[in-house]
């Protein structure tokens, strides 16, 4: 790319960081019908778009630039991120775990295949997803919140309670999503306490209801 298309880009990228998305689309839209080969304009395009919320273009744009390199981290990375917008979590999937293909360590990719996973209706996937995020960030709040609610819905209490307050730890603010669920969990496990402590107890002291006061019910 020469030094001037090279400003052009710059440019645009200028544009989309002080929030004029339009104005952006505008220069990149003029750039590549000169240069259509253009990753970073394509790559910029669907970042813009998807800004404007204008989220299937910004995933044709993306494809175009997957069309020039399908090897680059970012590009699957936005991609996966407007398709989860658009609700396609079977799509947002696998564009995740391409770029896990490139760079495995990532915890935010991690976290956000988690989301796919739990939209899909695969909670096992989906802790299995969290537990590597936070493994990889130990201090990522957001994906201990995740991964204790993944628990929640999976009937798993006493995990749920243990990394919402890890989650609550690091970030206070997941107070009000902790609180949409936890008295649940916390009356469930009160109640498996109180179950498993009736169970325990020896059989003499578990009240038989004598026959003579059988017969007057």
């Amino acid at each position: 790319m020469t030094e001037d298309n090279q400003e052009v880009i710059k440019r645009a990228v200028t544009l989309i960081q002080d929030g004029m998305c339009k104005e952006a689309i505008s220069v990149l839209e003029a750039h590549l019908e000169h240069y259509p080969e253009s990753l970073e304009g394509w790559y910029n395009l669907g970042i813009a778009l998807g800004d404007c919320e204008r989220e299937e273009e910004a995933v044709k744009a993306y494809d175009e630039a997957l069309a020039i390199d399908n090897e680059i981290f970012e590009i699957w990375f936005n991609k996966g991120t407007v398709l989860y917008e658009l609700a396609d979590f079977k799509s947002a999937k696998d564009c995740y775990a391409k770029a896990l293909e490139i760079s495995p360590d990532d915890a935010e990719v991690w976290n956000n295949l988690g989301n796919c996973h739990s939209r899909l209706g695969d909670g096992r996937a989906a802790i299995e997803a969290y537990t590597r995020a936070v493994a990889l960030k130990p201090d990522y709040a957001e994906a201990f919140y995740n991964k204790a609610n993944a628990h929640f819905i999976e009937g798993e209490d006493e995990k749920a309670v243990a990394f919402a307050e890890v989650a609550l730890q690091l970030d206070p603010a997941l107070k009000k999503l902790v609180d949409q669920w936890i008295h649940v969990a916390l009356s469930r496990l009160e109640s498996a306490r109180l179950e498993a402590e009736y169970r325990r107890r020896p059989k003499e002291e578990q009240r038989i209801i004598p026959p003579e006061e059988e017969s007057k019910e």
